[in-house]
């Protein structure tokens, strides 16, 4: 053998390069197979697989980071020119870059969902903020891997943000009534105070079911079958009746009635509680939500009375307020009861002092 040629042939550059990325492509394999061992053995004894689907996802980018420090160790090894390096250098830095964006979006992820699966400790990321919890984590990651992509390749990054900040100012002033939707909708969507399926009445008089809640507005049906589309900066400032609050949907809903003087009252309460009890849409199983009647006052003209019940849907009061006033009077017609109404007398005065 001449070692003399064979000891030209393994200093010769070329050869140790490519010893150094097989070297490193070798340290990579054993340490993957190190990770896939030695840590399956020991993540096996935990309770939950968040940490098992940690290291498979981390996996991958460490090994091949691992094969592209060896790759650019022994491209630095042939000593290169500039332009070479610096192509090489460009083009396996953003291949390590891309690796762990990717891996990131999944961590992202599994982060969000462990932390939606533990409501009493992580009570904001729920199935309903759970878009906008990935929006913005995933939002950062891009922007991360934007901004080492401009590393990798020797961008002036300082003048990128800049420039970014002077456009951002720009935006947010040109755009603030969108911004000030975004925010309330992710106020809502964290706070709560709806949610889809409710029937809400805004201070403007409106009432309908929540049929979409967006970042920049929510969506409500009425009974009309209209759409009407509230900005939600509007929606976290106004007060809102939630109508579908509380353990239970049923709503409460009132007649109001005076009769006569010198009525019997006693009688006037068994009519209106009859008149409650042949509504078809009132509540009339249920223990906690019983018809009740009250004597509100003694007006000017009339005893004051007001009937209250129950239905189990929001959409129904205006048909029940409609059916029970139609039902109240009927019936104290038929009861010979009175329902008064204010009486003025008018005197007129003649020139000569007297009235008529």
């Amino acid at each position: 053998m001449d070692w003399t040629n064979t000891n030209e042939w393994m200093n010769h550059p070329a050869i140790q390069a490519l010893v150094i990325v097989v070297a490193a492509a070798g340290f990579a394999w054993i340490f993957d197979l190190f990770i896939k061992s030695i840590g399956t053995k020991v993540l096996s004894r935990t309770k939950t697989n968040l940490d098992k689907e940690i290291i498979e996802t981390l996996r991958k980018p460490i090994k091949r980071s691992i094969l592209i420090e060896g790759i650019w160790q022994g491209i630095n090894h042939l000593d290169p020119p500039d332009a070479v390096r610096y192509a090489a250098g460009g083009i396996l830095a953003s291949w390590a870059v891309l690796l762990w964006t990717g891996a990131a979006f999944k961590l992202v992820g599994m982060a969000l969902s462990y932390l939606s699966s533990h409501q009493d400790m992580f009570s904001a990321v729920n199935t309903r903020t759970m878009p906008v919890f990935e929006m913005l984590g995933k939002g950062l990651v891009v922007a991360a891997c934007v901004y080492f992509l401009m590393i990798s390749w020797n961008f002036d990054v300082t003048g990128w943000l800049a420039s970014a900040g002077i456009v951002g100012v720009a935006v947010g002033f040109g755009a603030k009534d969108t911004m000030a939707n975004l925010f309330a909708g992710v106020s809502i969507l964290a706070d709560a105070p709806y949610k889809l399926g409710d029937f809400l009445r805004l201070d403007t008089g409106e009432r309908g079911r929540v049929t979409e809640i967006g970042l920049r507005s929510t969506r409500m049906l009425t009974a009309d079958d209209f759409e009407i589309i509230i900005p939600n900066s509007h929606m976290a400032n106004a007060k809102i009746i939630n109508e579908s609050g509380g353990p239970e949907e049923a709503e409460r809903c009132s007649c109001k009635v005076g009769v006569a003087y010198g009525s019997d009252i006693d009688r006037v309460r068994e009519v209106l509680l009859d008149v409650a009890k042949s509504i078809p849409d009132v509540l009339q199983d249920d223990p906690r939500r019983k018809a009740s009647v009250h004597f509100t006052q003694m007006g000017e003209s009339s005893l004051d009375f007001q009937l209250l019940c129950w239905i189990h849907q929001p959409e129904l009061l205006a048909a029940v307020t409609d059916a029970m006033n139609s039902a109240v009077y009927k019936r104290l017609q038929a009861e010979g009861i009175e329902i008064p109404y204010p009486k003025r007398d008018v005197y007129i005065h003649n020139q000569d002092g007297g009235a008529t």
